[in-house]
Order: structure tokens, then sequence, then C-alpha cells
């Protein structure tokens, strides 16, 4: 199998010198062969060489150990730094050569079902899996986006570690591989009430802040909003008791929280007494004038009783001004006998 490997030097001179790398297979005190070497450089004062070489891996499945030199050339020879203070001017690297590698998926979170190559597998106790697949193949990776639990509590993918967010992914495995992905919890807000417009069940971050907010007055729509009719607050209810038009509520675990209100019928029955009212003075004044009839036909009655006397004698109803009684001829007021 051919691979890459790339070789970076870092050097620090204080004198023009020639230097170069060489790539040996075994450590670096038994030397086995060489296997790449680069050709020399002129370099001045300091910096970094970066050398790319194409490689071709064992045949035989094993721990490759390679070590790298970094050498100058001083007086005709070649020569590495090899103490504490300036070097050592060499480094070992083990490659595993094999036909599968390790994919290792931790998402710190267990039971979770990730698909890797149209093959489902489910993280364990731990939050981890641990899968073999071939060396040099592109493996497709899907995790899910949300994960719902138990008590309006879900979980929601915030990206991997190396900067990639998306929940599906290519991954070229060229050796053991660990891949660490991160979740974030949220909790869900219910928000219950007899207007509409302030029912609602949002998804919210643990530990966030949330303001609600409730008008003090709401119209009724419909028939009854000709009559002014209107919704007035009342206040909050469930996890956050207040009666403020405003809350803040801290989202520290799933919440259920009620804005109350009830229909304000203020408009319909102050009119209503005013009618009523109107009604009555209207039937009094009825009462009134039909009592003043009365009072005058009683007068009148009461006139016409004093006008008209009887005779003392007879008992015959005589007019005033009448001298004799037009039925026994008494001297009306005289106790003279009637005329014959």
């Amino acid at each position: 199998m051919q691979f890459q490997l790339t070789i970076e030097v870092e050097y620090a001179i204080r004198f023009n010198a020639t230097i170069k790398s060489v790539l040996f297979e075994g450590p670096p005190h038994n030397l086995v062969r060489e296997i790449w070497h680069s050709d020399p450089v002129a370099a001045t004062g300091g910096g970094d060489k970066v050398w790319t070489v194409n490689l071709t891996s064992p045949t035989t499945e094993q721990d490759w150990l390679l070590t790298v030199f970094a050498y100058y050339q001083e007086g005709g020879k070649w020569k590495y730094f090899n103490d504490t203070d300036q070097g050592p001017g060499y480094t070992q690297i083990t490659l595993k050569v094999a036909r599968l590698a390790n994919l290792e998926i931790d998402l710190g979170v267990p039971d979770v079902a990730v698909t890797v190559d149209n093959s489902s597998k489910t993280t364990s106790s731990s939050g981890s899996l641990t899968l073999q697949v071939p060396v040099g193949e592109d493996q497709e990776l899907t995790v899910p986006r949300n994960l719902e639990l138990k008590n309006a509590t879900r979980l929601v993918f915030l990206g991997w570690k190396d900067n990639v967010n998306e929940t599906h992914r290519t991954v070229r495995v060229d050796g053991d591989t660990k891949l660490v992905g991160y979740y974030r919890v949220q909790y869900l807000l219910k928000v219950e009430s007899i207007i509409s417009i302030y029912r609602s069940s949002t998804w919210y971050d643990a530990g966030s802040n949330i303001t609600l907010k409730a008008d003090r007055t709401v119209p009724l729509n419909g028939s009854y909003e000709i009559f002014g009719l209107h919704y007035i607050f009342k206040g909050w209810s469930g996890q956050v008791n207040s009666t403020s038009t405003a809350i803040n509520v801290t989202m520290n675990e799933p919440k259920v929280i009620s804005a109350n209100y009830a229909v304000d019928y203020t408009p319909l029955v102050v009119p209503s007494i005013i009618t009523v009212g109107i009604a009555g003075a209207i039937v009094l004044a009825i009462l009134r004038r039909r009592g003043a009839k009365a009072t005058q036909v009683e007068e009148e009655v009461a006139a016409q009783e004093v006008a008209m006397k009887n005779c003392e004698n007879c008992g015959e109803p005589v007019e005033e001004g009448w001298t004799h009684c037009a039925n026994c001829g008494k001297t009306l007021g005289s106790s003279e006998p009637p005329q014959g």
C-alpha cells in the first residue's frame, strides 16, 4: 500500500550549513536499513524544512518502527545533535501495518444509534463504540441530530472535536482513528393559555434564561368584538407563580407554565344597568302621569259632591242656590214644615 509521510525539521544555526533528513527502518540504536533520504540543502540562520516522502508499507501486518534523523554537515562529515540541550536530532515513528484499523466513536451518551456504511451500531454504557474497518477506505458516518429522552428532555448534536459540525460525514481511515462528538441538553418549556397566541412548546438549552411576556388585556375576536369585550390578565401559574405581565424563567428542568386570562364583561354590564335605569324612569313617569289624572278626577268628584246637597226633609238632592226642595216644598235651611 502506498502512503505519504511528512517530515518537518526545525533547525537553528549561527552559520551557513548544509542539512538533510534520512529515514531508517528500526530504532536509533539498531537501524536496519535506510528507506529514504533527502537531497542536501543549504541553510542559514534558523527555520523549518518540510519533506514529503512516498512510502510503500510492508506486506505483512506489523508495528512498523521508523527513525528519522536531521543531519548537518561539518568538516566533511554528517552529524546530528544528540544531547538534552540541543537535541536529539532524531525522532521515532511507529506505524501500524494491517488490513483493518480501529475506528472509535465517542459521543459520551449511551445507547445512541450510529450508522457506519449502512450498518447500525449502538454506543456502550460509556457512550462510545469501536469498529474495525478497512485501512485506506472512506467510511460514511451518521449520528442523530436530536435524541429524545424522557420527561420532556432531549440532546442536540453540537459537532465533532475536529470542528466538523455535520451529523453525516465521510472519514478516511488510514490507521486507528478516534472521533469525539458532543451533545447539548435541552428542556421543553410548555406555555398553556385560553388565548392561542400565548400557547407554545419550545426547546431551550439547559441553564438558559427566558423572558415570558403577556398583555394586560386582549380583545375578544368574532361577534363579541362589537360589544368591546376583552380578556384581562390574571397572572402566571404552574412552575412560576406571578401577577406580573413579564417573568424570567431559568431552564434548569422541563417546565409547564400557564398564562391565565378571564373575560371582562364590564363593557356589556354597564350599558345594561343604564338601560334598566332608563326603562325604570320611563315607567315611573307614566305612573306619575296616571296618578295626576286620578287626583284631578277625584278633585272634580269632590267638588261635585260639595256642590250637590240633600233636602233635610225628604233626602232628595238639591242644587246650590235652591231655596225650596222641588220634591217636598220644604224651605231649605229652615225648620218650617213643607208647604201644602
